[in-house]
């Protein structure tokens, strides 16, 4: 009987052992720090170069940018950035919201460059969907519960803005063009926080050259990173 105990004794200190040394890598994981997901848009690509003007074309940019913006969001640990797309790949607006969908990341931010109103117009937009285009039409409880999934997105990306805002007069000071109330057809597509982000001018000759600068994407990309940052930190 004696034998019997020492052998369950060491029996039951080998189970006890092996179960901690399971256990403990699901600890660890559990320690990570929660990371907020953020999915970048370059917009354009392909085929599609957006805005071309001299040797800028808007999908390079909005590119170089989002690589920027994903690089720089690892310099920490609160942010998960991934993108619609890393390589010059035309991309439909179908695909994009597919793309939001599988992800979920908890907000979009989709990178423009703007061009028109003469060579002097200048800064920097950002949009947010438009309010009046949110109401459905629908008839039941599907749409209702839907619209009240986009107000509070909506609200949530008004927000965004302005932390984004915020944090772009840093690097283009009184170059901010207000924040725009706007239609998105991607945008409407996905009930998360969005944003368009215009950050500036193709067809400003000084701009041009700005943005094209490898000091004016890095700048640009912090400050994106900066204001998701501080949007987070905000939330309740």
């Amino acid at each position: 009987m004696q034998f019997m105990d020492r052998r369950l004794l060491r029996y039951g200190f080998i189970i006890s052992f092996l179960l901690i040394a399971c256990l403990l890598p699901l600890r660890g994981e559990s320690a990570q720090p929660n990371r907020h997901a953020v999915l970048i848009d370059p917009a354009h690509g392909g085929e599609d170069a957006g805005v071309v003007a001299d040797k800028l074309r808007e999908k390079d940019l909005t590119l170089n940018l989002a690589l920027k913006v994903r690089e720089e969001s690892q310099n920490g640990e609160n942010l998960l950035v991934r993108l619609t797309r890393s390589t010059d790949r035309a991309m439909s607006i179908a695909e994009r919201i597919k793309m939001a969908g599988d992800l979920h990341p908890e907000c979009l931010i989709s990178l423009h460059v703007n061009a028109g109103f003469g060579k002097q117009a200048g800064g920097y937009e950002v949009y947010f969907p438009g309010f009046r285009q949110n109401a459905s039409r629908e008839e039941g409880s599907t749409p209702v519960l839907r619209d009240m999934a986009k107000n509070r997105s909506l609200n949530e990306s008004v927000r965004l803005a302005q932390a984004i805002q915020a944090a772009l007069e840093a690097v283009f000071p009184r170059k901010g063009r207000g924040l725009r109330d706007a239609p998105s057809p991607l945008l409407s597509g996905v009930t998360i926080p969005g944003l368009v982000v215009e950050v500036g001018f193709a067809t400003n000759p000084e701009e041009r050259k700005s943005l094209t600068g490898e000091e004016t994407q890095r700048a640009v990309a912090r400050a994106l990173v900066k204001g998701l940052r501080e949007y987070f930190l905000k939330t309740p």
